[in-house]
């Protein structure tokens, strides 16, 4: 009796792993760029030409008179001042290249780099998630965001800050048909780790789908050439995250408790300038048309959202 009980569950087990491996959304889409990274004015590049030293202390250039100036060889009479001014320039280099070694072996440690980004002055990277699960009467928006993506400018801040103007804009436009919600803020950190954080978080949210339909990254475009998902099960949720990475913190960015306070995330993230905007990730399933997406799958694939 016991080996039938052992054998029957062995058999639902198997009717049922097969449609619980294809629950939830199979098809995505996304669109992204990190062009304030990239540029002259996010990327840790910059201080060959801001003056900073590789490793962001100090300059990356400093000059030493010949030791002939000032010591009797050259100009006598300015020999004392000439040596006065050859210490201070020693010692400034000597404390420069001392400031570099110390910083240079405490790189490695996340706390060490923000509380020297900190002190030193130098700029720092905010990255903040957002996401919303919106009933069916809103699907028109996979079109809309597909629409984003092939025609928006993913290869410039000011093409970003314009995506995401739109995105924010078209949430606003179905907060009647927003169910759930998320927030997560993080920072600050160095611009190495919140490029790093912000492309974690993105593959995390693409890889929650099985196929991506559209994929546009800095100004590139693919597409995928599997035939459409039909979902076994009507489409009853999409879920749209958009990750940001910023250069200065947002203060409204945070946990919503209802609509309201998704209303404001939402329009905070719609405000960000393009000076402001490091990268971008917008990603929204399913993508498909006829792709599933039940309330089931939802709780199941999406655990951190929470109901408004």
């Amino acid at each position: 009796m016991k080996s039938i009980r052992c054998l029957a569950i062995v058999l639902l087990l198997s009717a049922l792993l097969p449609g619980l491996a294809l629950a939830g959304p199979r098809s995505g889409a996304s669109f992204s760029g990190r062009g304030g990274f990239r540029s002259g004015a996010g990327s840790l590049s910059r201080s060959y030409g801001s003056g900073r030293s590789g490793y962001g202390g100090g300059s990356s250039f400093f000059f030493l008179p010949s030791f002939g100036w000032g010591f009797g060889g050259y100009g006598g009479g300015m020999g004392l001042m000439g040596s006065l001014v050859l210490l201070g320039i020693v010692g400034l280099g000597t404390v420069a290249v001392m400031r570099a070694i110390r910083r240079a072996t405490r790189r490695g440690t996340p706390s060490a780099w923000s509380d020297d980004d900190a002190d030193e002055g130098l700029d720092s990277a905010y990255v903040y998630q957002v996401q919303v699960g919106l009933g069916r009467s809103a699907r028109h928006i996979q079109g809309r965001l597909a629409d984003f993506a092939s025609q928006g400018d993913t290869s410039s801040e000011a093409g970003l800050a314009e995506l995401l103007r739109q995105t924010a804009l078209e949430l606003l436009r179905e907060k009647d048909s927003i169910r759930y919600g998320f927030a997560e803020a993080s920072g600050p950190m160095s611009l190495t780790n919140g490029e790093t954080k912000l492309n974690a978080a993105a593959m995390a949210e693409r890889a929650r789908f099985e196929v991506e339909r559209i994929r546009v990254a800095d100004g590139s475009v693919r597409r995928a050439q599997t035939a459409a998902t039909v979902g076994a099960e009507a489409l009853e949720y999409l879920v749209v995250t958009v990750i940001v990475a910023t250069r200065a913190p947002l203060a409204r960015i945070q946990a919503p408790r209802d609509r309201e306070s998704l209303e404001a995330v939402l329009s905070e993230l719609g405000a960000i300038s393009s000076n402001t905007l490091l990268g971008l990730e917008v990603v929204w399933t399913p993508a498909d048309p006829e792709d599933s997406l039940t309330e089931t799958d939802l709780m199941t694939t999406y655990p951190e959202l929470r109901s408004l």
